[in-house]
């Protein structure tokens, strides 16, 4: 493949904080690209340094930006600007993001203007007006703006009058897809696309990504995504890129596989440090005859395991405090039905929610997910039916419209609340620096102002100030929006472990699936519960299912005994035979592909790879057919 952009050299700091030291990558064309990192670590500032808005600092060897004559680049950011633009209606809003159409269509509103005022000059004027529309066409205007309207339209914004401003985050997000996805640019980026996108939407997205031929680099924590789409990873780790040709989960694998050699590495070195330094101790006669070469292997033993102790990946320490109560039905709805403003939202729901119960609530944009949390947590009343919860139940509520930070307090002001200790539900008491220390802030960020703190950043912060209490019934609406994946791993695994009942509002299927056990679904007029998380019920999400399900005759119907013949008793050994061989060649290839070392992949082993993955692949399927078959022949038995 073309190399389309080469960096090298990138050096970047912010005061104290380094974000790049001395590292680089390079772009090769088709690829699609996961770039992934900590919260405020530099993934923004990246698309900005390859998007030319942001200059790397002088450095020795200095920086160098390689790349195809005339490449064209588009960074989609995580929010539209909707108030600094120069058009405001949805149907041309994208022009905001060409220059050259704008100026066109501006010149081409002045004419059109001049046309009512000046009927004299309409000669004149139909000339120019003729010219412009040519030029418009030659930048392939008209091309663009329909491929835009076209993706507005897939993505219901079938009201291409109204005001961008007056729309939801969810609708903006789908204008920025509709950006993206018709730009002719060689290489997009993409700063968090599915933020505030239903799941719904998100599956679109990815279906029309698979089809696209140009560069994408993407941001995102959406591990869905960075999974069936990408096939290259990009890490932001200690200042440095590191690069894997694979996927998210390749990529995963591969940490995990390196952490065992690690820490294998660092047991073999703490041996070996334990004997020398029993050497180092002995006493002034034997200092006499020690050799200078041992000395430095010492000192360099040390500044080993402290490299490999530096490697290791710190985590955040999440802990959500649990309340005592014993109680197992923790409230119920019975017959419930809400309406606002006329519209009804739901109506016949009955559910009941116990202790442990870890729910998915599911539904698109717009159907009604937070109206129903404002009506657990008793901000609105049903119009009908009852909700009965325990005594002094107490909830606490992530909302996804986080509770605003004072931009000139410090992380340490705002959780300490004037004192330098925190007590915790537990009884304990903790230090706010070891307390923050637990989310991953360092000793400078605690002391800076939350003006400085980027979007994820603030985001662990507002997870910190939200576990210092304990409740009955946590309810986290969007928890996942602007974390990084290291964290909302860790939010999976406290969650996983909570003992207490969740309730989680998520687009984040990869989430939803580790976490819960249950889920409501809210689709046409009311909520219906199943068991499982989102994978599980992902087929009930498709409305004629539902409806299947729902109008289902109650009746049993009879299945009538068929017995097996002896020609398919023949035929099931046979399967059963081919099972087992199939088993074997899948694990004999997933053998072959173990033994891959991703870090030092060459095109020509990439291309090995992939065919072996596709052999797997193949073979996989053609089990899953026998499964089939000898499921069906073993039902008749």
């Amino acid at each position: 493949m073309k190399i389309l952009a080469n960096l090298q050299n990138i050096s970047l700091s912010f005061g104290d904080k380094i974000l790049f030291d001395q590292t680089g990558f390079d772009i090769k064309e088709y690829e699609k690209i996961g770039l992934i990192g900590l919260n405020g670590k530099g993934k923004s500032t990246l698309f900005k340094i390859i998007s030319d808005s942001v200059q790397p600092d002088s450095s020795s060897p200095p920086f160098i930006y390689d790349r195809k004559k005339n490449l064209t680049t588009l960074l989609i950011p995580q929010e539209l600007d909707v108030k600094n633009v120069e058009i405001s209606s949805i149907e041309r809003f994208y022009l905001n993001f060409y220059p050259l159409l704008l100026s066109i269509n501006k010149k081409l509103q002045t004419i059109e203007d001049q046309m009512v005022s000046e009927p004299e000059k309409i000669e004149e004027l139909i000339d120019k007006q003729a010219k412009c529309l040519e030029e418009f066409e030659h930048n392939d205007g008209w091309i663009i703006e329909q491929s835009y309207q076209n993706y507005l339209k897939k993505f219901d914004l079938t009201d291409e009058e109204l005001d961008i401003e007056k729309l939801s985050g969810g609708e903006k997000r789908k204008i920025a897809l509709s950006i993206g996805l018709s730009a002719p640019h060689d290489l997009i980026l993409w700063d968090e696309p599915t933020n505030h996108l239903d799941i719904e939407t998100i599956e679109k997205f990815e279906d029309e990504l698979k089809g696209k031929q140009n560069t994408f680099i993407m941001i995102s924590h959406d591990r869905y995504i960075l999974s069936t789409i990408c096939d290259k990873i990009i890490h932001i780790n200690r200042g440095k890129i590191e690069k894997f040709n694979g996927n998210y989960l390749d990529y995963i694998s591969f940490q995990e596989e390196a952490e065992k050699e690690r820490q294998g590495q660092l047991t073999k070195l703490k041996n070996t440090h334990r004997r020398e330094l029993a050497w180092m101790r002995q006493g002034i006669k034997a200092r006499g005859t020690r050799s200078k070469k041992r000395v430095e292997g010492f000192n360099n033993l040390e500044s080993g395991i402290q490299n490999l102790k530096d490697m290791k990946k710190k985590k955040l320490d999440l802990n959500l405090a649990h309340s005592n109560r014993k109680t197992k039905e923790l409230l119920h709805l019975k017959d419930a039905k809400f309406s606002y403003e006329r519209k009804p939202i739901f109506k016949d729901t009955n559910l009941t929610l116990y202790k442990g119960d870890r729910v998915a609530l599911i539904g698109k944009n717009g159907s009604g997910k937070s109206t129903f949390i404002g009506v657990l947590l008793k901000e609105l009343s049903l119009d009908s039916g009852d909700l009965k919860t325990i005594d002094a139940l107490k909830v606490n509520y992530f909302s996804q419209n986080r509770k605003a930070l004072d931009e000139n307090k410090t992380p340490f002001e705002i959780i300490g609340d004037g004192q330098d200790m925190i007590h915790l539900p537990d009884g304990n008491a903790i230090h706010i620096n070891s307390y923050l220390d637990k989310f991953l802030f360092t000793s400078s960020e605690i002391r800076r102002p939350i003006s400085t703190l980027s979007g994820g950043e603030r985001n662990r912060l507002q997870l910190a100030l939200f576990m210092k209490e304990s409740a009955d019934l946590w309810i986290f609406d969007e928890p996942t929006n602007d974390l990084d994946i290291e964290t909302i791993e860790t939010l999976e695994n406290s969650l996983i472990e909570y003992k207490q009942a969740v309730i989680i509002v998520s687009h984040d299927r990869a989430f939803l699936d580790k976490v819960t056990t249950k889920s409501w679904i809210l689709k046409n007029k009311t909520i219906e519960e199943f068991h499982g998380n989102y994978s599980d019920n992902a087929d009930f999400l498709e409305e004629d299912q539902v409806e299947t399900v729902k109008n289902a005759p109650t009746e049993t119907v009879k299945e009538k005994k068929v017995g097996i013949s002896n020609k398919e008793k023949i035929l099931l050994e046979s399967i059963e035979k081919d099972i087992e061989k199939k088993e074997i060649i899948i694990e004999k290839l997933q053998s072959e592909a173990s033994q891959f070392d991703f870090s030092s992949m060459d095109e020509s082993r990439t291309l090995e790879y992939k065919k072996l993955e596709s052999k797997i692949t193949k073979s996989e399927s053609d089990l899953d057919s026998l499964m089939l078959k000898w499921e069906e022949l073993s039902q008749k038995v």
